[in-house]
């Protein structure tokens, strides 16, 4: 629907920073910017868990390889166990957040 104005007409418009000060609209852009934010922070923080999963499970696999092998090896058993723990300590504390940002 067209409206057309002859000049000189006053016509009572809204002004959008009438609208920027109106607090309803004010809290729907909070909202709606918190939403998309908090999407795009679930995306990382699922790419960062499967990341994390994969350097889980290469880890498991080099321990769980040298552990076939021994006693060949066995000054490297260690070192390798350690960095599968924390391997798997990171995976766990990277899904903790992405449960918790779930919520």
């Amino acid at each position: 629907m067209a409206l057309v104005l002859e000049r000189g007409m006053d016509v009572d418009v809204p002004h959008w920073i009438d609208m920027i000060e109106n607090e309803e609209f004010e809290r729907y852009l909070e909202q709606t910017v918190k939403g998309k934010a908090d999407v795009e922070d679930k995306e990382t923080l699922k790419a960062e868990v499967k990341k994390l999963n994969a350097r889980a499970m290469e880890a498991r696999m080099a321990l769980h390889d040298l552990s076939e092998e021994l006693p060949a090896g066995l000054e490297k058993v260690i070192d390798v166990a350690q960095a599968t723990v924390a391997a798997f300590e990171s995976l766990d504390a990277a899904r903790k957040k992405l449960a918790a940002a779930g919520s």
